[in-house]
């Protein structure tokens, strides 16, 4: 029995917001990204469609990472009780910044809608149970290693088992719990690179805010950590 794409139908909603730059089209459209790559694994779709949902993710990137960023800078600047003049600044300089990102933005075609061919539900949970082997040798190297990188490719695969599960009908609590400490380090590492990369930016409270982040890094780090065991047992359980 075939399925439509549920990636596909959900995109063609948000489109015109997502071309206009709505943060929330933007957050959702990424989100829709990594379904439509586990979908695509079920599907008989073409590498032309990959690429298409490949194109989009990319170009949606800097804009995500820019919203996020800004969050965590916000609260940080909040918490550590700057001047109400600061925290306007702020937001007018970033709203620029995003501005221009938007207008350097090109954005692909939308990516056309399709099926997922019959037997797909056997195809995922094939892929699931290959996934979770991978994950777990992959999740004891990274978690073993210091290099961002290595941290970063795993909580990419990581997505991509998780919405895998999702086609199936449920994911673990593990799973979420994991990707989102790793999604603030994730964070942590843009931050931590924009405000490296930049020394004019938010220059009088910079010591502050790195020091913030790199909290955030480590605190983030030690709960995958400590999630770890109960994840691994989920990626090995049988079916």
């Amino acid at each position: 029995m075939t399925k439509h794409s549920q990636a596909a139908r959900r995109l063609k909603v948000l489109w015109d917001d997502l071309r206009a730059g709505d943060p929330g089209a933007v957050h959702a459209a990424r989100k829709l990204t990594r379904r439509a790559q586990a979908e695509l694994r079920v599907a008989e779709a073409g590498r032309q469609t990959e690429r298409a949902w490949r194109d989009l993710r990319r170009a949606a990137a800097p804009l995500r990472d820019h919203d996020v960023a800004g969050g965590h800078l916000r609260e940080a600047l909040t918490e550590l009780g700057v001047p109400a003049d600061t925290l306007a600044y702020f937001d007018r300089t970033w709203a620029e910044r995003r501005a221009a990102l938007l207008a350097g933005t090109v954005w692909p075609g939308r990516p056309r809608g399709f099926d997922l061919a019959s037997g797909w539900k056997g195809r995922a949970r094939r892929l699931a149970r290959q996934d979770g082997r991978k994950l777990q040798d992959s999740g004891e190297v990274a978690l073993a290693s210091h290099e961002a990188e290595l941290w970063h490719a795993w909580r990419k695969r990581l997505k991509r088992y998780r919405y895998t599960l999702d086609l199936l009908g449920e994911v673990p609590a593990v799973v979420t719990d994991t990707l989102e400490a790793l999604g603030r380090f994730q964070d942590a590492e843009v931050v931590l690179g924009l405000l490296h990369a930049d020394p004019e930016l938010l220059r009088y409270e910079r010591a502050r805010l790195i020091a913030r982040e790199e909290v955030a890094r480590h605190a983030a780090q030690r709960q995958v950590r400590e999630l770890f065991p109960a994840l691994a047992a989920q990626l090995t359980a049988p079916d």
